[in-house]
């Protein structure tokens, strides 16, 4: 028996009833939660005076991240409203009947989905999280709660666990360190050498030291010397390594992560909560993928009202799956599970209800 061929008329259809939904579903819950943002902060900035243009722009700067966590639960109501009308205007009844299966006449829909997975993920890291670093600092200096944009009194273990870097105060931005403390050992963990810089500087290869007394042995004897400046080769520990000090792991681009989850193996440190992190971003990024197949599961099961079972299903969906990611992310932040099980728990459980609902539908 030949497949049923498939028609680029109907598959157009199916787009164009989504695309219009999704739209208005979008603006929808980003204003909601924009809305949500404003009245949180707008008893302080009337208490300080803040100016209509400083509020707008960081309305402005909201947006990406209020269109990043409205995408899943838009998709979800579009997919359901779309396919849940369609099926109360008998549309679907044709379609079945001329042998087309539901996930075939789904598939128009998947695609879309797995396009807006695709680009979550870029878009979360490349314009949601600078945004939102950007919005912060916007809203410190209105509000008046502005802090250093470095981290204070870091204390890390290098790479190979020799030397132990103590800084009062770097800069992130301008990769500069004030107030250092250097404590150099052997591989059997004894004394060999000790600096104290007021300053140093990233030459891009190293760092290079200024008003340097560096206590060392030589021979029996232990000796200190003082430069105006100096530089060693060993003492190349990479920025990155600083930066995560004060600094939430959310708050990091992918490469910026990434880095600082390998300094933390690299000198033993626990790196499981960082390293869940950054893996429930692919999974986030993959919840259009899978709510449209929830949508598509629960076709034909609400026949009246379906604008308001569609946000109904929309907004109990969110609250389970967040509920489910909170419980699965913090038991990988405890090294209970692992942080793979931790930030893919989610997805694995909706997947076998949507299994489920799919393997209950009538035939």
């Amino acid at each position: 028996m030949k497949g049923i061929r498939r028609s680029p008329t109907l598959d157009f259809h199916v787009a164009m009833s989504f695309i219009p939904i999704f739209t208005v579903a979008m603006m929808f819950f980003m204003l909601l939660l924009e809305m949500a943002d404003l009245f949180i902060n707008i008893v302080q900035y009337l208490q300080n005076d803040v100016p209509i243009a400083s509020i707008a722009r960081s309305m402005f700067l909201y947006l990406p991240r209020c269109a990043s966590w409205s995408l899943p639960m838009a998709t979800l109501f579009s997919v359901s409203y779309t396919l849940g009308t369609m099926y109360a205007d008998n549309e679907l009844i044709v379609v079945f009947g001329s042998g087309i299966s539901l996930v075939s006449f789904a598939t128009p829909l998947f695609v879309l989905a797995l396009a807006l997975s695709t680009g979550f993920y870029a878009f979360d890291d490349l314009v949601v999280i600078p945004t939102i670093a950007a919005k912060k600092e916007l809203t410190k200096s209105m509000l008046r709660t502005g802090e250093p944009t470095g981290a204070a009194d870091v204390t890390i273990l290098g790479e190979g666990r020799r030397i132990i870097w103590d800084i009062h105060y770097f800069d992130r931005k301008n990769s500069v360190m004030t107030g250092i403390t250097l404590v150099e050992r052997n591989d059997e963990g004894s004394f060999v050498s000790r600096l104290n810089a007021q300053s140093a500087t990233w030459t891009g290869a190293l760092w290079r030291f200024s008003g340097v007394r560096r206590f060392f042995w030589k021979g029996e004897y232990l000796v200190d010397e003082s430069y105006g400046t100096w530089e060693n080769d060993g003492f190349d520990e990479s920025p990155e390594s600083f930066k995560g000090g004060g600094k939430p792991i959310e708050e990091m681009s992918f490469g910026d992560a990434s880095a600082h989850i390998a300094f933390l193996r690299r000198t033993g440190l626990p790196a499981a909560a960082q390293t869940a992190e950054v893996l429930r971003r692919f999974a986030f990024a993959l919840t259009p993928l899978l709510v449209t197949a929830l949508s598509a599961s629960l076709v034909g099961r609400f026949k009246k009202n379906i604008l308001l079972m569609s946000l109904l299903v929309s907004l109990l969906s969110a609250t389970l799956y967040y509920v489910t990611q909170m419980v699965s992310m913090l038991l990988a932040k405890n090294e209970s599970i692992s942080p793979a099980a931790g930030a893919f728990a989610p997805l694995a459980v909706f997947s076998i209800v949507i299994i489920a609902l799919f393997k209950a539908r009538p035939a």
